[in-house]
């Protein structure tokens, strides 16, 4: 598939649903809708949310817990279902956000633009990470691939079912409109949950928890939460946080479905917190290195710019501003972000040194002509 052909296709993806959307409030202005069509898309919004946050999310990208085989191969076609994505392709994109978050390879990180981290990183192949790259585990499970294969399969009963079971009707709100929830409320998580709301955690990115986003999205608004501890099941990290999906990983426990699963103890949140002080300062310094680092540069360019005859100053002057541009850019970015990974700050460093190399090279190389 072309690049173009695919945003094509990630277009009808976004605006079919919410066209539909459209046509459901009309219908339900009208009375044209059945308790039927409401309880559908109720239902498979629940089962299909589910195989997002416990399948495709707790289970699959961070090993939260592990399963009999039954209760993995519901969970994941489940995930299916919701239109998200094949399962291994969804894993390997977002333990590539975890590894960059915030950060310049973030697939999806807000700090592009809102928007971006929603919907708009979906349009470009290139936010979509190497499953051999950074899920390669998963393209050794047979289960998992089986299910993979046989995607679009799971996703055709996304709307056979509803429309077997409502009719027109049925597709219509247990189909498009469900999609429509689903998928949103999982962007959200992206965008809103890395933009709006409370940080229990130091990390090194801008991921928030987000009430509001905890309830639609059955506890992955607790991002904060899941961030500081990727692998633990269980998002909502005290009473007050409501985590439908940590509910149903304890209730597969109970039953003795799932076991191995991954909890934080309080000495867990203790040294984390202890840790992140030391973190946030080490980080801190690191942002003041670089900005006196560029400061200096600068001021080097400048009087290497003074130091040339006014005639020789306009053969370098685009080079000359355009180091300085850059510069300016990456030292306000700094200034903007409150906390940053060490390597994000280390390849603004290497990117700046390169910077002043080549643009001292040239004002000596103007210097020096005749």
């Amino acid at each position: 598939m072309t690049e173009k052909t695919r945003r094509i296709v990630i277009l009808i993806y976004v605006i079919l649903p919410f066209v539909t959307v459209i046509t459901a409030a009309v219908l339900l202005w009208n009375r044209y809708v059945f308790w039927t069509d409401i309880a559908l898309m109720l239902v498979l919004q629940f089962f299909c949310t589910l195989g997002i946050t416990v399948g495709y999310h707790r289970m699959l990208t961070h090993d939260s817990f592990k399963a009999v085989w039954p209760v993995r191969a519901f969970f994941i076609m489940c995930g299916c279902m919701a239109l998200e994505g094949k399962p291994i392709e969804w894993v390997a994109t977002h333990i590539k956000h975890h590894a960059f978050s915030d950060d310049d390879d973030d697939p999806h990180s807000p700090l592009k633009s809102f928007f971006h981290a929603h919907m708009g990183w979906l349009f470009s192949s290139a936010n979509f990470a190497d499953p051999k790259e950074y899920a390669p585990d998963l393209l050794r499970n047979r289960l998992v691939v089986f299910i993979d294969r046989l995607y679009f399969l799971w996703v055709s009963f996304a709307f056979l079912i509803p429309f077997a079971l409502g009719g027109f009707t049925g597709l219509l709100w247990g189909g498009f409109v469900r999609v429509f929830l689903t998928t949103h409320i999982t962007w959200s998580v992206n965008s809103i949950c890395h933009t709006f709301g409370g940080r229990a955690f130091e990390t090194t990115d801008e991921s928030r928890n987000n009430w509001i986003v905890g309830l639609l999205a059955f506890g992955e608004g607790w991002h904060n939460n899941h961030h500081a501890f990727p692998k633990n099941a269980f998002h909502g990290m005290w009473w007050y946080q409501f985590d439908l999906s940590g509910l149903v990983i304890r209730a597969l426990e109970g039953t003795g479905l799932a076991w191995d699963v991954q909890r934080v103890t309080d000495d867990a949140i203790d040294a984390h917190r202890t840790k992140s002080v030391s973190m946030i300062e080490s980080i801190a310094q690191l942002k003041q290195d670089l900005g006196r680092f560029i400061d200096q540069g600068r001021n080097d360019l400048q009087e290497m710019m003074l130091k040339l005859p006014p005639q020789r100053v306009a053969l370098v002057r685009y080079a000359y501003e355009n180091t300085m541009r850059q510069c300016a850019e990456i030292q306000l970015g700094l200034e903007r972000r409150r906390t940053m990974k060490r390597a994000a700050i280390e390849r603004r460093r290497q990117k700046v040194a390169k910077l002043f190399v080549i643009a001292k090279q040239q004002l000596q190389m103007a210097s020096l002509t005749q």
